[in-house]
């Protein structure tokens, strides 16, 4: 059996995620490399592409979105799906009037789905940079079971990011400079890190040349 057959087996649906830290910490590129990791399909878009200044339409374009994933996971044994900035759909419910209750209504069809991803084999996996600002009632065990903190990586974690980045693209780097960089780089996130390295490969592509070399870290680094 493989693992999905004994979960199931044993009753255990997957996880729905919250990602949650500070802008640039890597929450979506986590998320994407969680999803490579599951090699389910996934559908990945931003809580303001659902919204709409339309009413109803939001809730629509939610029922819309769950039900592809559940046609995906039909299809291919499960599917995922992230939205960044969830918070922009998944928001507090509050107040009256015409916008509360269209957000009201959003929130609602939310929650219903979320409910239900288990028994489609979905996993919904959410990022945002406002955990306060999402509906309370989304963080209940059944609907976002797990929420994780991302906050700025440490020394080691620094180093990973680099190494990470470094490998999508040709380079001689060598890891004794990766560790001396991570260590003068503190209070850097991973947008800053993939910054330095794209950087980096400008500078080799200055120079003429297709692959990243000791020198161009160096001068990308700030002064």
């Amino acid at each position: 059996l493989t693992a999905s057959e004994r979960a199931a087996d044993l009753g255990v649906t997957p996880s729905n995620i919250l990602f949650y830290g500070p802008p640039g910490t890597g929450k979506t590129y986590l998320a994407r490399a969680l999803s490579s990791e599951l090699d389910y399909p996934a559908v990945i878009l931003t809580g303001s592409a659902i919204n709409s200044k339309w009413i109803n339409e939001s809730a629509e374009q939610v029922h819309t979105l769950f039900n592809e994933a559940q046609s995906i996971a039909a299809a291919e044994g499960g599917a995922i799906i992230f939205v960044d900035e969830v918070d922009s759909v998944l928001k507090q419910r509050a107040g009256k009037g015409d916008a509360h209750a269209e957000d009201t209504k959003v929130v609602n069809e939310f929650l219903g789905h979320l409910e239900n991803t288990g028994e489609y084999n979905i996993v919904f996996i959410g990022a945002t940079n406002r955990l306060e600002s999402i509906d309370m009632a989304g963080m209940r065990a059944g609907r976002i079971d797990q929420k994780i903190e991302i906050g700025q990586p440490d020394r080691a974690s620094r180093a990973k990011i680099l190494r990470a980045q470094l490998a999508e693209r040709r380079h001689t780097v060598p890891d004794e400079l990766i560790a001396d960089v991570s260590a003068e780089t503190d209070g850097f996130v991973a947008a800053d890190l993939e910054q330095l390295v794209t950087r980096a490969a400008k500078r080799a592509l200055q120079r003429e040349d297709n692959v990243i070399r000791q020198e161009d870290i160096v001068s990308a680094m700030p002064e």
